[in-house]
């Protein structure tokens, strides 16, 4: 019983870290975005586990398949890597605002056509059995505003419902949550 309230405590703790620590979405970049109507590069999925750092290409062509799929955008893979995040920290909030003021300075340095969108995610796997901790991920236009980011973790019913062990479960809960906020 401790335990599970110890989990509801800090994942309440881990929710309001990333309301007040967290860069916020551009509505009108979110506007657009949700319209369909946009061009998005699919980036490869970073995976973080333990110190080891490395990308998933066949999963981010499945993200491709299911944001056109779903009409969410004209989706296509690329090869571009944004520099990784590859620090840990216990506030799991911290690791995403990195990870996201990289994306976005890259972004900057590296302009994207009119009309284009970049999704960047991140799959936490951390411990000796390798636990998914985390899915994050983030959407910017062509000037580096913020369309869309999520933080996934065991305080979210979309991470809760999946309960992952594999990165194809990591994708599932990328999902629940990107469809959630594409309803937003």
């Amino acid at each position: 019983m401790k335990r599970i309230l110890l989990f509801a405590v800090f994942g309440m703790i881990t929710v309001l870290s990333v309301l007040i620590s967290c860069q916020t979405e551009n509505k009108t970049a979110h506007q657009n975005f949700i319209s369909g109507k946009s061009n998005v590069l699919v980036c490869p999925v970073h995976i973080l586990c333990n110190q080891e750092s490395l990308y998933d290409t066949l999963i981010s062509k499945e993200i491709v398949a299911y944001l056109n799929g779903e009409n969410y955008a004209n989706a296509s893979f690329t090869k571009i890597c944004p520099p990784a995040n590859n620090v840990w920290s216990h506030n799991e909030a911290k690791m995403l605002t990195t990870s996201v003021d990289l994306f976005i300075e890259y972004v900057k340095n590296n302009p994207l056509p009119e009309n284009t969108y970049i999704l960047y995610l991140e799959f936490l796997k951390g411990g000796q059995d390798k636990k998914i901790i985390g899915i994050h991920y983030c959407v910017l236009n062509n000037k580096g505003e913020i369309a869309m980011k999520g933080l996934l973790n065991s305080a979210w019913d979309e991470f809760k419902k999946v309960n992952p062990k594999t990165d194809e479960d990591c994708f599932s809960v990328f999902k629940n949550g990107f469809d959630e906020k594409m309803k937003n």
